[in-house]
């Protein structure tokens, strides 16, 4: 195994425990993946992930599954992307800090800190020429969010056309009731309504719990209980 091998499945068993996940110890180039006492699937050094699907079907670890998979996807784009790109100096600046992008004065770069602490990365403006680096916004292993304020910051984006996690899951959640309802005019809406919780549920793996926790009625008042407004 060579050592970025090595620093990618790191990575990736230090964001899969912050998820909740098991991850045992690796071996042959494997990282075992369990959720809730079930073994999910494996991870290997090059990102591929294999798994039994009767089990995971019998077990109901679909989702589990898909989330695992997008964090390795996602963990394997961002250390390649660290391994090639060049050092990011600036007065002031120590550390392994590398530029993985650029766009006017604004600049996205990975810090690798030591290992089992994870990926962390961050968005600079430039000032003095170049040289030095201010209003920093920190990302602790959050790649999917740092790429989308470089984005907003550098001016690519505009802010508005960009939505939370949250607005995510209700508009999944708002989607799901319409085509469960049946309360879709025709079946073009219907195939775009379809669409559009696919799309959701690549960028947010967890949309169905998240959806769930928004969307839960609100606790109903006690007799005798105080209503305040």
């Amino acid at each position: 195994m060579t050592d970025h091998q090595a620093k990618y499945l790191s990575e990736v068993e230090h964001r899969l425990r912050r998820e909740g996940f098991t991850v045992q110890p690796e071996y042959a180039g494997l990282l075992p993946i369990e959720k809730d006492s079930h073994r999910i699937c494996n991870v290997n050094v090059h990102g591929n992930v294999s798994y039994d699907p009767d089990h995971v079907r019998r077990n109901g670890l679909e989702d589990a599954l898909d989330q695992v998979r997008c964090i390795a996807d996602e963990t394997l784009t961002y250390m390649k992307q660290m391994a090639s790109a060049p050092p990011l100096v600036a007065d002031g600046l120590t550390g392994n800090y590398r530029l993985l992008a650029e766009f006017g004065n604004v600049v996205l770069a990975g810090h690798e800190r030591e290992r089992g602490y994870g990926v962390e990365f961050v968005t600079w403006e430039r000032i003095q020429n170049g040289t030095g680096l201010w209003q920093g916004h920190y990302y602790d292993n959050d790649y999917a969010a740092a790429k989308q304020d470089f984005a907003v910051r550098s001016g690519l984006i505009p802010s508005g056309l960009l939505f939370t996690q949250d607005q995510l899951a209700v508009i999944f959640d708002a989607a799901q009731h319409m085509t469960a309802l049946g309360l879709v005019s025709n079946p073009e809406q219907e195939k775009l309504l379809e669409q559009i919780m696919e799309q959701v549920e690549e960028v947010v793996p967890q949309v169905i719990d998240l959806a769930n926790e928004l969307t839960q009625s609100p606790k109903q008042q006690e007799p005798g209980e105080m209503q305040l407004y």
